[in-house]
């Protein structure tokens, strides 16, 4: 039977009226409707002049995108407010469980005696306890006195307890963390606060207090904009106890500005070197050598780019500073005349100790092809002008250099092929140049000084390319590619080493590469290099492996050193996952690095153990966290006393 009254519909099994006492009892199958909300039970009782519904066995209230499940609930369909009596409802972050919940009318819970969590088991694994819990639809959710209970055991305790109840972007309070670590004794962090700055950015602040040290703040700002726009910045300080100051700000960003300038930056500046492997543990942590900043801005401009540079540089063990403020280029795009292609730049720099340099260059190249031979030739001359050299003496130079160069290629295809190759194919590319530049200036420049003076150079270049490749089915195949080559030294009236190289792909995953360089006159070969890549994958009893592996060797007459680079992702178990990477030195016969994590999926936990080792030094951790809350961890320095 179905009825309607206003705005209200009515329907159920059967409908009794009690006209005397305004009221109206749906039994079987009831159901009210009320605009957005919709109310099933197994009987529902509506007081007509209260506007005021009781809903009894297995009440269902909807709401939106709200779905409530309790024992009994009564509901104001007018002050839209109700009261549900061991209510149970999902949200994005999970499910919440009330003895009694309060039900307003822009859809907040206000909960009593309520219980929270993110594991679908019923019971579940876990849950967080509150006496008094605050549910407010796309904003927050409050709670004091919250105990967290695994398997019914309380193990934990937060005398408040704040977090975003939606998957946008909120304000609200981080969630601080509990440990003890051995340079700072024991302390709390992340007592701060998250403030969203529109769509676009945020700010977040934030304390850590440790018993030994003091109170360190920190700031963190970050905004992204359109395109490749970005700024991120961190900043952090502390007086420490002893009276001693140390802090870091460090970021990088990129943004557009207008006219076209594009700009970028970078900052990682810190108070000390030690600063990160005192206030950062659980890692084996390298000590900063040094501090850096730059700003850099781009213009494109007719013919030509714009590029300045501001840099500031600081070694953290000597003190000693460096850097550049400004450095200007403009760089000529490339123009052709005829045959002949001409570039160049016109590069400025001033050093933070006020020294100039001017060094602009340009160069004039052509190429043609008479077949089958192809040419190819180069002119360049460069300027200089130091402000200050050793002699405390300006200089102001140039340099010029001239080459050019001639191959061809052949082509030798077998007539046979061998196993899977239908076809073999050799490509050879000979070539001989001829380079010269006068002996420079004799003058000493300052350190820091961003060009060189280039000294007299004279040389008969010869090189030869070999590409061996192979036909499989309609695809060619490269096998393996080398190349050697040498040049004439005029002033000592000699060949130089011929260098050797070669490299092979027989598939995307395996890469081998082999160099070295052969003394004509000695007869001997100088230092080899052999290295070997190798990457892949495999499935084994519906298990997904992964693997990669780098090995190299450089061996001469006097010296030996082979190493290797192995890592590999293993889900050992159903449940456990695993990877492992390290580097072997075959010399020392030692692994000189490690690092094995372990992985456990514990339905609704996480626990995670790890071990990292760096020549003599080494770490171990483990953290235990939600998988639904990440922020909700248990590490090891949180309970460091009970570990070593």
């Amino acid at each position: 039977m179905i009825l309607i009254f206003l705005s209200i519909t009515y329907s159920a099994d059967l409908i009794k009226f009690y006209p005397d006492e305004k009221r109206v009892v749906l039994m079987g199958n009831a159901e009210v409707v009320d605009r957005d909300l919709k109310v099933n039970a197994q009987l529902i009782e509506y007081l007509t002049e209260e506007k005021r519904m009781i809903a009894k066995g297995n009440p269902v209230l909807y709401s939106g995108e709200k779905t409530i499940y309790a024992e009994r609930m009564e509901y104001n369909l007018d002050k839209k407010v109700g009261v549900i009596y061991n209510g149970k409802t999902k949200t994005e972050k999970g499910w919440f469980w009330g003895k009694k919940v309060y039900y307003t009318d822009d859809h907040s819970l206000y909960i009593i005696d309520g219980r929270f969590t993110t594991c679908d088991k019923d019971p579940p694994h876990y849950f967080f306890y509150s006496p008094r819990m605050r549910v407010e639809p796309d904003r927050d959710i409050v709670a004091s006195n919250v105990f967290l209970l695994i398997m019914k055991i309380p193990v934990f305790y937060l005398p408040f307890w704040m977090s975003p109840s939606g998957k946008k972007r909120k304000s609200g309070f981080l969630a601080p963390s509990f440990g003890s670590q051995s340079y700072g004794g024991r302390y709390i962090k992340n007592i701060g606060w998250y403030q969203t700055l529109g769509e676009h950015s945020d700010i977040t602040f934030w304390i850590d207090y440790y018993t030994s040290k003091g109170v360190m703040p920190h700031v963190e700002f970050r905004w992204l904009g359109m395109g490749k726009s970005s700024i991120n910045l961190y900043g952090d300080y502390i007086r420490e106890l002893s009276g001693r100051e140390r802090w870091k700000i460090n970021g990088d960003g990129s943004f557009l500005l207008p006219v076209g300038i594009k700009g970028r930056y970078r900052i990682d500046y810190a108070s000390d070197r030690e600063l990160y492997a005192d206030y950062v543990p659980g890692e084996v942590t390298p000590i900063i050598q040094d501090a850096e900043a730059y700003a850099e801005f781009t213009k494109s401009v007719t013919n030509g780019n714009l590029d300045l540079l501001l840099r500031r540089k600081k070694n953290l063990s000597t003190g000693e500073e460096s850097g550049v403020m400004p450095s200007f280029t403009y760089t000529f795009y490339n123009i052709r005349v005829g045959p002949i292609s001409i570039g160049g730049k016109i590069p400025y720099q001033r050093n933070i100790d006020g020294e100039c340099f001017l060094y602009p260059g340009v160069s004039f190249s052509m190429s043609n092809s008479l077949f089958p031979l192809n040419f190819s030739g180069s002119f360049h001359i460069d300027g200089y002008h130091a402000s200050n050299t050793v002699d405390s003496l300006p200089y102001t130079g140039y340099h010029y250099s001239y080459s050019f160069s001639v191959n061809t290629r052949i082509y030798a295809l077998s007539t046979f092929g061998l196993f899977m190759f239908k076809r073999f194919r050799f490509v050879y590319t000979p070539s001989i140049g001829y380079s010269f530049s006068p002996p420079g200036d004799s003058v000493e420049l300052l350190p820091g000084t961003p060009f060189s003076i280039p000294g007299g150079s004279k040389g008969l270049n010869i090189g030869l390319g070999i590409l061996w490749q192979a036909k499989v089915n309609s695809k060619r195949m490269d096998l393996v590619s080398i190349s050697t080559g040498t040049s004439y030294d005029y002033e000592n009236n000699q060949f130089r080493p011929i260098t050797i190289s070669a490299s092979s792909n027989p598939t995307k995953d395996l890469n081998i590469g082999f160099s070295t360089t052969y003394n004509l006159y000695e007869k001997i070969f100088s230092s080899r290099n052999v290295n070997i890549s190798c990457n892949g994958k495999f499935s084994l009893d519906e298990k997904k492996y992964k693997f990669s592996l780098r090995y190299s060797l450089t061996f001469d007459d006097s010296t030996f050193n082979q190493a290797a680079d192995i890592s590999a992702d293993l889900p050992i178990t159903k449940k456990w996952s695993g990877s492992i990477s390290t580097h072997y030195d075959f010399r020392l016969r030692e692994f000189q690095s490690t690092k094995i994590s372990l992985e456990r999926d514990l339905h609704c936990w996480k626990i995670a153990l790890s071990y990292n080792k760096f020549g003599t030094s080494w770490d171990y951790g483990f953290t235990l966290s939600l998988k639904g809350i990440p922020e909700v961890k248990l590490e090891k320095n949180t309970l460091r006393f009970l570990f070593p």
